[in-house]
């Protein structure tokens, strides 16, 4: 049975002028990527801030270090934000991916009512279920072009596919057990609470932890209190405890000697729980 479309309207109606947080909500049949289709609209100062565009399929979507992301026609949830936060001095922005995956923690701890346990694993993979399989996947790039720098968030959701057609280590919430929900309320749930994240964000001009943001994501980031096998570029390998996550979003991890390595998500490769 062929999957519903998703209802354009009511999403219009919950998230969109003029009571929505969103200022504009699009969505497509089929593209390749909804980030690079927001990126190249940024140039275009008649884009809105806090745009947003879904598409029920991309057959280009990529994730960190240009790994492929593929979905299942309305089986998931493919969307992008446009966001333009002048509050946010530009090398705070780093924190814009974490804030979505935290907005996922929490949207899914709405819409199933803490039955299906959801964490992060750092930077920002949205961990779902006792097995921790990965259920989400969050893409940030910087747009450039015009007068002014934008930021693309992209987000890539497990919803309604089945255990038996999902990747090795991915699950969805159809998969632990929340296959009731409509795509249409998981996507309000997560909008809704990324709008708000977004808004602590700038209104504390970037500062997360006068925020409280960055204790929210301590809170909730399963990968804090491990131990884990950092990859990094030219095969370099880090191991060592997982021990806190700082105000610029980076990973610190403690060694068996004691000492602190701290890295940040773009310099790394791969982070995994030590022995796997």
């Amino acid at each position: 049975m062929e999957a519903a479309p998703l209802d354009r309207d009511a999403l219009r109606r919950a998230l969109a002028p003029p009571s929505g947080p969103w200022a504009s909500l699009e969505v497509v049949t089929r593209t390749g990527s909804t980030n690079a289709d927001l990126a190249a609209r940024a140039a275009d100062p008649a884009t809105p801030d806090r745009t947003v565009l879904v598409a029920e399929h991309q057959d280009a979507g990529r994730g960190r270090r240009d790994r492929v992301w593929s979905d299942r026609a309305g089986e998931g949830l493919t969307f992008s934000v446009l966001l333009r936060p002048r509050e946010v001095a530009v090398e705070r922005w780093g924190w814009a991916p974490l804030l979505a995956g935290l907005a996922l923690v929490e949207a899914v701890g709405e819409v199933t009512g803490g039955d299906v346990p959801a964490a992060l694993k750092w930077p920002n993979d949205l961990l779902l279920g006792p097995g921790q399989g990965k259920g989400a996947g969050v893409l940030a790039e910087v747009a450039e072009g015009g007068d002014e720098r934008a930021l693309v968030v992209g987000i890539g959701l497990n919803v309604g596919t089945a255990a038996a057609d999902l990747p090795a280590g991915g699950t969805s919430l159809a998969a632990e057990g929340a296959g009731h929900l409509g795509r249409e309320t998981v996507l309000v749930a997560v909008l809704r609470a990324l709008a708000d994240l977004d808004g602590r964000w700038r209104s504390a001009y970037g500062d997360v932890a006068a925020a409280g943001l960055v204790d929210d994501y301590r809170a909730r980031c399963a990968t804090l209190g491990r131990e884990v096998t950092v990859t990094l570029p030219g095969g370099r390998v880090l191991e060592g405890r997982a021990v806190d996550v700082d105000r610029d979003g980076r990973l610190a991890v403690r060694d068996t000697g004691g000492d602190t390595t701290v890295v940040s998500a773009g310099d790394v490769v791969h982070v995994r729980p030590a022995g796997r």
